[in-house]
Protein backbone atom coordinates (compact mmCIF):
# COMPACT_ATOMS: atom_id res chain seq x y z
CA UNK A 1 0.00 0.00 0.00
CA UNK A 2 1.27 3.75 -1.44
CA UNK A 3 -0.56 7.35 0.11
CA UNK A 4 0.62 10.17 -1.39
CA UNK A 5 -0.40 13.05 0.66
CA UNK A 6 -2.89 15.66 -0.43
CA UNK A 7 -1.68 19.15 -1.59
CA UNK A 8 0.26 21.35 0.17
CA UNK A 9 1.00 18.72 2.70
CA UNK A 10 4.44 18.05 1.93
CA UNK A 11 5.33 21.69 2.01
CA UNK A 12 4.62 22.06 5.71
CA UNK A 13 7.47 20.07 8.10
CA UNK A 14 5.22 19.91 10.65
CA UNK A 15 2.06 18.75 8.54
CA UNK A 16 3.79 15.78 6.99
CA UNK A 17 5.43 14.75 10.12
CA UNK A 18 1.62 14.24 11.26
CA UNK A 19 0.91 12.85 7.94
CA UNK A 20 3.28 10.18 8.41
CA UNK A 21 2.46 9.18 11.48
CA UNK A 22 -0.97 8.96 11.03
CA UNK A 23 -0.21 6.88 8.20
CA UNK A 24 2.10 4.29 10.62
CA UNK A 25 -0.66 4.68 13.36
CA UNK A 26 -3.60 3.06 10.50
CA UNK A 27 -1.25 1.05 8.13
CA UNK A 28 1.86 -0.06 9.86
CA UNK A 29 3.20 -1.11 6.23
CA UNK A 30 1.94 1.08 4.38
CA UNK A 31 4.83 3.30 2.51
CA UNK A 32 4.32 7.08 1.95
CA UNK A 33 5.36 8.90 -1.14
CA UNK A 34 6.26 12.51 -1.16
CA UNK A 35 6.12 15.26 -4.01
CA UNK A 36 6.63 14.25 -7.97
CA UNK A 37 8.74 11.41 -7.77
CA UNK A 38 7.14 10.13 -5.41
CA UNK A 39 3.67 10.13 -7.40
CA UNK A 40 5.60 8.74 -10.72
CA UNK A 41 7.17 6.42 -8.55
CA UNK A 42 3.25 5.39 -7.45
CA UNK A 43 2.43 5.46 -11.29
CA UNK A 44 5.39 3.62 -12.51
CA UNK A 45 4.66 0.66 -10.03
CA UNK A 46 3.46 -2.64 -11.36
CA UNK A 47 2.47 -3.82 -7.89
CA UNK A 48 0.08 -0.62 -7.29
CA UNK A 49 -3.39 -1.78 -9.77
CA UNK A 50 -5.63 0.62 -7.97
CA UNK A 51 -5.56 4.50 -6.49
CA UNK A 52 -8.11 6.53 -4.69
CA UNK A 53 -7.78 9.83 -5.38
CA UNK A 54 -9.16 11.98 -3.06
CA UNK A 55 -7.79 15.81 -3.71
CA UNK A 56 -8.95 19.18 -3.72
CA UNK A 57 -11.86 19.69 -6.58
CA UNK A 58 -9.59 21.81 -9.07
CA UNK A 59 -6.58 19.97 -8.77
CA UNK A 60 -7.59 16.63 -8.87
CA UNK A 61 -8.37 15.94 -12.55
CA UNK A 62 -4.90 16.05 -13.72
CA UNK A 63 -3.98 13.34 -10.83
CA UNK A 64 -6.98 10.94 -12.03
CA UNK A 65 -6.09 11.52 -15.65
CA UNK A 66 -2.08 10.53 -15.16
CA UNK A 67 -3.31 7.49 -12.89
CA UNK A 68 -5.72 6.58 -15.75
CA UNK A 69 -3.10 6.82 -18.58
CA UNK A 70 -0.81 4.54 -16.86
CA UNK A 71 -3.36 1.84 -16.22
CA UNK A 72 -4.01 2.06 -12.63
CA UNK A 73 -7.67 1.73 -11.73
CA UNK A 74 -9.49 4.82 -10.19
CA UNK A 75 -11.76 5.88 -7.73
CA UNK A 76 -12.51 9.84 -7.72
CA UNK A 77 -14.08 11.85 -5.98
CA UNK A 78 -16.77 14.17 -8.07
CA UNK A 79 -14.73 16.81 -10.63
CA UNK A 80 -15.09 20.53 -10.37
CA UNK A 81 -17.86 20.82 -13.28
CA UNK A 82 -20.03 19.00 -16.36
CA UNK A 83 -17.22 20.37 -18.79
CA UNK A 84 -14.34 19.40 -17.33
CA UNK A 85 -15.49 15.87 -16.60
CA UNK A 86 -16.48 15.73 -20.33
CA UNK A 87 -13.05 16.84 -21.19
CA UNK A 88 -11.57 14.37 -19.35
CA UNK A 89 -13.49 11.78 -20.83
CA UNK A 90 -12.67 12.82 -24.41
CA UNK A 91 -8.86 12.48 -23.63
CA UNK A 92 -8.92 9.50 -21.46
CA UNK A 93 -10.55 7.82 -24.45
CA UNK A 94 -8.03 9.20 -26.81
CA UNK A 95 -5.03 7.97 -24.85
CA UNK A 96 -5.61 4.30 -24.08
CA UNK A 97 -5.98 1.36 -26.76
CA UNK A 98 -9.82 -0.80 -25.31
CA UNK A 99 -7.06 -3.63 -23.77
CA UNK A 100 -5.97 -0.97 -21.31
CA UNK A 101 -8.88 0.47 -20.69
CA UNK A 102 -9.28 0.07 -16.20
CA UNK A 103 -12.18 0.60 -14.63
CA UNK A 104 -13.10 4.48 -13.64
CA UNK A 105 -14.99 5.29 -10.78
CA UNK A 106 -16.43 8.21 -9.01
CA UNK A 107 -17.47 8.14 -5.71
CA UNK A 108 -20.87 8.75 -4.10
CA UNK A 109 -21.41 7.12 -1.20
CA UNK A 110 -25.38 8.45 -0.88
CA UNK A 111 -25.91 6.30 -3.38
CA UNK A 112 -24.55 3.26 -1.50
CA UNK A 113 -26.67 4.06 1.58
CA UNK A 114 -29.03 1.43 2.74
CA UNK A 115 -31.41 3.88 3.38
CA UNK A 116 -32.25 5.61 -0.28
CA UNK A 117 -30.82 1.93 -1.81
CA UNK A 118 -30.92 -1.50 -0.55
CA UNK A 119 -30.56 -4.78 -3.17
CA UNK A 120 -32.55 -6.59 -0.32
CA UNK A 121 -34.52 -4.79 2.07
CA UNK A 122 -37.44 -1.84 2.22
CA UNK A 123 -35.49 1.29 1.29
CA UNK A 124 -36.95 4.01 0.49
CA UNK A 125 -36.70 3.44 -3.10
CA UNK A 126 -38.57 0.20 -2.73
CA UNK A 127 -41.26 1.83 -0.48
CA UNK A 128 -42.23 4.95 -2.50
CA UNK A 129 -43.17 1.63 -5.32
CA UNK A 130 -45.96 0.99 -3.24
CA UNK A 131 -47.68 4.47 -2.84
CA UNK A 132 -49.42 5.17 -6.10
CA UNK A 133 -48.19 8.06 -8.24
CA UNK A 134 -45.93 10.53 -7.11
CA UNK A 135 -47.50 13.96 -5.85
CA UNK A 136 -44.51 16.03 -4.87
CA UNK A 137 -40.67 15.86 -3.34
CA UNK A 138 -39.25 17.93 -0.95
CA UNK A 139 -35.65 17.72 -0.48
CA UNK A 140 -34.39 20.53 3.02
CA UNK A 141 -30.74 20.84 3.64
CA UNK A 142 -29.53 22.80 6.55
CA UNK A 143 -26.05 23.03 7.50
CA UNK A 144 -24.18 24.93 10.16
CA UNK A 145 -21.07 26.22 7.93
CA UNK A 146 -18.81 28.12 10.33
CA UNK A 147 -16.37 27.90 12.53
CA UNK A 148 -16.99 25.11 14.54
CA UNK A 149 -16.79 22.73 11.50
CA UNK A 150 -13.80 21.41 10.06
CA UNK A 151 -14.67 22.28 6.99
CA UNK A 152 -14.73 25.75 7.31
CA UNK A 153 -11.42 27.29 6.80
CA UNK A 154 -10.26 24.94 3.66
CA UNK A 155 -9.08 27.19 1.32
CA UNK A 156 -9.87 25.57 -1.97
CA UNK A 157 -13.85 25.63 -0.96
CA UNK A 158 -13.40 29.11 -1.11
CA UNK A 159 -11.38 29.58 -4.39
CA UNK A 160 -13.58 31.82 -6.66
CA UNK A 161 -12.49 29.62 -9.28
CA UNK A 162 -14.85 26.73 -7.41
CA UNK A 163 -18.28 28.13 -8.80
CA UNK A 164 -20.62 27.25 -5.86
CA UNK A 165 -18.52 26.96 -3.19
CA UNK A 166 -19.88 24.92 -0.71
CA UNK A 167 -23.28 24.53 -2.62
CA UNK A 168 -21.32 22.62 -5.63
CA UNK A 169 -19.05 20.72 -3.38
CA UNK A 170 -21.72 19.03 -1.00
CA UNK A 171 -24.75 19.68 -3.19
CA UNK A 172 -24.07 16.64 -5.60
CA UNK A 173 -24.35 14.38 -2.41
CA UNK A 174 -27.80 15.58 -1.52
CA UNK A 175 -28.67 15.06 -5.65
CA UNK A 176 -27.45 12.23 -5.72
CA UNK A 177 -29.75 10.87 -2.62
CA UNK A 178 -32.59 12.33 -4.11
CA UNK A 179 -32.26 10.73 -7.35
CA UNK A 180 -31.78 7.09 -5.92
CA UNK A 181 -34.95 7.57 -3.77
CA UNK A 182 -36.76 8.50 -7.15
CA UNK A 183 -35.32 5.18 -9.23
CA UNK A 184 -34.73 6.47 -12.49
CA UNK A 185 -37.31 9.61 -12.38
CA UNK A 186 -35.09 12.46 -13.07
CA UNK A 187 -35.17 15.51 -12.87
CA UNK A 188 -36.06 17.55 -15.89
CA UNK A 189 -36.17 21.25 -15.75
CA UNK A 190 -35.30 23.63 -13.08
CA UNK A 191 -36.15 27.44 -11.47
CA UNK A 192 -34.01 28.29 -8.66
CA UNK A 193 -32.92 31.54 -6.30
CA UNK A 194 -29.68 31.52 -4.90
CA UNK A 195 -28.46 33.88 -2.24
CA UNK A 196 -26.04 34.81 -0.33
CA UNK A 197 -26.90 34.95 3.73
CA UNK A 198 -24.00 34.20 5.73
CA UNK A 199 -20.55 37.32 5.25
CA UNK A 200 -18.06 34.54 6.16
CA UNK A 201 -18.98 32.09 3.71
CA UNK A 202 -18.12 32.05 -0.03
CA UNK A 203 -21.33 33.29 -2.11
CA UNK A 204 -24.18 31.51 -2.17
CA UNK A 205 -24.48 30.05 0.68
CA UNK A 206 -28.07 29.48 0.32
CA UNK A 207 -29.98 27.73 -3.13
CA UNK A 208 -33.68 27.57 -3.37
CA UNK A 209 -34.87 25.01 -6.42
CA UNK A 210 -38.56 24.48 -7.96
CA UNK A 211 -37.76 20.71 -9.65
CA UNK A 212 -39.75 18.86 -12.20
CA UNK A 213 -39.65 15.25 -12.79
CA UNK A 214 -39.70 12.96 -15.84
CA UNK A 215 -43.06 11.85 -14.66
CA UNK A 216 -44.83 15.22 -14.10
CA UNK A 217 -44.44 15.10 -10.30
CA UNK A 218 -42.63 18.61 -8.93
CA UNK A 219 -40.90 19.36 -5.96
CA UNK A 220 -38.39 21.78 -3.99
CA UNK A 221 -35.07 21.44 -3.03
CA UNK A 222 -33.30 23.66 -0.39
CA UNK A 223 -29.99 24.08 0.76
CA UNK A 224 -28.10 26.16 3.37
CA UNK A 225 -24.66 26.46 4.94
CA UNK A 226 -26.15 29.70 6.55
CA UNK A 227 -28.36 27.78 8.87
CA UNK A 228 -27.79 27.56 12.95
CA UNK A 229 -28.78 24.24 12.84
CA UNK A 230 -28.32 20.77 11.38
CA UNK A 231 -31.10 18.91 9.76
CA UNK A 232 -31.34 16.58 6.46
CA UNK A 233 -34.33 15.26 4.97
CA UNK A 234 -35.44 13.79 1.73
CA UNK A 235 -39.58 13.42 1.73
CA UNK A 236 -41.81 11.86 -1.40
CA UNK A 237 -45.52 12.40 -1.03
CA UNK A 238 -47.78 9.94 -2.98
CA UNK A 239 -51.30 9.40 -3.69
CA UNK A 240 -51.49 6.53 -0.97
CA UNK A 241 -48.49 8.41 1.79
CA UNK A 242 -45.54 9.28 2.02
CA UNK A 243 -42.24 8.37 2.60
CA UNK A 244 -39.42 10.31 4.49
CA UNK A 245 -35.26 9.61 5.05
CA UNK A 246 -34.07 11.61 7.38
CA UNK A 247 -30.35 11.91 8.80
CA UNK A 248 -30.16 11.61 12.50
CA UNK A 249 -29.10 9.60 15.36
CA UNK A 250 -30.45 6.03 17.24
CA UNK A 251 -28.14 4.44 20.33
CA UNK A 252 -25.53 7.05 19.55
CA UNK A 253 -25.35 5.83 15.92
CA UNK A 254 -25.17 8.02 12.79
CA UNK A 255 -27.68 7.30 10.21
CA UNK A 256 -31.00 7.49 8.55
CA UNK A 257 -34.74 6.87 9.95
CA UNK A 258 -36.77 5.81 7.16
CA UNK A 259 -40.30 6.75 8.20
CA UNK A 260 -43.21 5.16 5.80
CA UNK A 261 -46.81 6.20 5.95
CA UNK A 262 -49.40 5.17 4.02
CA UNK A 263 -52.95 6.50 3.73
CA UNK A 264 -54.00 3.24 5.15
CA UNK A 265 -52.81 1.48 8.13
CA UNK A 266 -50.18 2.35 11.08
CA UNK A 267 -46.86 4.42 10.07
CA UNK A 268 -43.68 2.58 10.06
CA UNK A 269 -40.36 3.69 10.68
CA UNK A 270 -36.94 1.63 10.33
CA UNK A 271 -33.04 3.26 11.04
CA UNK A 272 -30.61 2.44 8.79
CA UNK A 273 -26.88 2.91 10.07
CA UNK A 274 -24.53 5.23 7.77
CA UNK A 275 -22.55 2.50 5.59
CA UNK A 276 -22.49 4.25 2.57
CA UNK A 277 -18.35 4.99 2.33
CA UNK A 278 -17.86 1.57 3.57
CA UNK A 279 -20.07 0.06 0.70
CA UNK A 280 -18.41 1.91 -2.04
CA UNK A 281 -15.01 1.49 -1.48
CA UNK A 282 -16.03 -2.40 -1.21
CA UNK A 283 -17.89 -2.71 -4.67
CA UNK A 284 -14.44 -0.95 -6.11
CA UNK A 285 -12.22 -3.19 -4.88
CA UNK A 286 -14.29 -6.01 -5.86
CA UNK A 287 -14.71 -4.48 -9.21
CA UNK A 288 -10.83 -4.12 -9.20
CA UNK A 289 -10.56 -7.86 -7.77
CA UNK A 290 -12.50 -9.33 -11.02
CA UNK A 291 -10.87 -6.87 -13.40
CA UNK A 292 -7.03 -8.15 -12.33
CA UNK A 293 -8.59 -11.59 -12.33
CA UNK A 294 -9.67 -11.15 -15.90
CA UNK A 295 -13.40 -12.34 -14.60
CA UNK A 296 -16.03 -10.46 -16.71
CA UNK A 297 -16.92 -7.48 -14.57
CA UNK A 298 -19.88 -5.24 -15.04
CA UNK A 299 -18.85 -2.17 -12.07
CA UNK A 300 -21.63 -1.05 -9.93
CA UNK A 301 -23.96 1.45 -11.79
CA UNK A 302 -23.52 3.40 -8.45
CA UNK A 303 -20.03 4.45 -9.46
CA UNK A 304 -20.53 5.34 -12.53
CA UNK A 305 -19.28 8.69 -14.25
CA UNK A 306 -22.60 9.34 -15.74
CA UNK A 307 -23.91 9.39 -12.66
CA UNK A 308 -21.68 11.84 -11.22
CA UNK A 309 -22.69 13.97 -14.13
CA UNK A 310 -26.07 13.89 -13.71
CA UNK A 311 -25.49 14.76 -10.14
CA UNK A 312 -23.00 18.05 -11.25
CA UNK A 313 -25.52 18.63 -14.00
CA UNK A 314 -27.98 19.54 -11.61
CA UNK A 315 -26.32 21.72 -9.04
CA UNK A 316 -24.63 23.96 -12.16
CA UNK A 317 -28.14 24.20 -13.72
CA UNK A 318 -29.45 25.44 -10.60
CA UNK A 319 -26.74 27.62 -9.74
CA UNK A 320 -27.23 28.99 -13.12
CA UNK A 321 -31.09 29.57 -13.31
CA UNK A 322 -30.36 31.29 -9.47
CA UNK A 323 -28.07 33.56 -11.26
CA UNK A 324 -30.38 34.38 -13.50
CA UNK A 325 -34.33 33.57 -12.36
CA UNK A 326 -36.09 35.07 -14.89
CA UNK A 327 -37.34 31.62 -16.91
CA UNK A 328 -36.80 28.20 -15.48
CA UNK A 329 -33.61 26.60 -17.20
CA UNK A 330 -34.21 23.15 -19.17
CA UNK A 331 -31.99 20.45 -18.27
CA UNK A 332 -29.51 19.45 -20.87
CA UNK A 333 -28.24 16.23 -20.89
CA UNK A 334 -24.53 15.93 -20.40
CA UNK A 335 -23.06 15.52 -23.94
CA UNK A 336 -21.60 11.98 -23.53
CA UNK A 337 -22.13 8.66 -25.47
CA UNK A 338 -23.51 6.39 -23.84
CA UNK A 339 -21.84 3.27 -25.73
CA UNK A 340 -18.46 4.29 -24.99
CA UNK A 341 -19.32 5.18 -21.81
CA UNK A 342 -20.83 1.30 -21.34
CA UNK A 343 -17.03 -0.12 -22.64
CA UNK A 344 -15.26 2.35 -19.96
CA UNK A 345 -17.78 1.14 -17.11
Amino acid sequence: MHTYPSSGTSNDPFLSEQCGADLRDFAPHAEAEWGEDGLERIFASSDIQCCAVVLPILVQPGIVFRALADGKHVLQAVSDGIKSLQEFHTCFRGDLTEDRIPIWAVAENFRFEPAFYKIIGPPAQTLIKNLGSMIVVQVNIEVPMNSKSKYFDSEWRRDPALKGGFITDCGVHFVAGLRTMMDGNDIVSVAAVATHRDPTLPPPDCLTAVLKFRNGCSGVMVITYASSNYKASWRVVCLEGSVQVERGFKDSQFGYPVTCAPLEGQSSSEFFPLLGLEAELRAFASDVKRKVLQVEVVPDWRSAPTEALKDLAIIETSLSSGSNPAAPMTMEPPSINETMWSVIL
